[in-house]
């Protein structure tokens, strides 16, 4: 029986590319807000993570929730990964690693 590879890391990378394509884009107006309060709080605090851009989405009304898959894209555009780390504190996460972000 013929079917697809279970290791083939540019089909690998190309699947992740075309599907945070299709989430931002199903999500483009919550995700260039939450970029904008990204970079906003790395300029004032040197880096962000999830956990900041949640709590600003918080504060102004919006649901971080809401971004779903669209999420995994917002570091994408204008930010570099610091190579740390911190654990989150947001209830949903079950304080999962999540990666610290500066103003690329």
């Amino acid at each position: 029986m013929h079917g697809l590879p279970l290791f083939d890391i540019v089909e690998a990378a190309r699947r992740r590319d075309a599907g945070m394509a299709l989430a931002a884009d199903a999500r483009e107006l919550l995700l260039t807000q939450a970029r904008l309060f990204a970079h906003e709080y790395a300029a004032q605090h040197g880096t962000v993570t999830a956990d900041d851009v949640a709590a600003l989405m918080a504060a102004a009304g919006l649901n971080y929730a809401d971004l779903g898959n669209a999420a995994g894209s917002m570091f994408r555009e204008g930010f570099v990964w610091t190579g740390a780390v911190r654990q989150s504190s947001r209830v949903s996460t079950h304080r999962r690693l999540v990666r610290v972000w500066r103003i690329a």
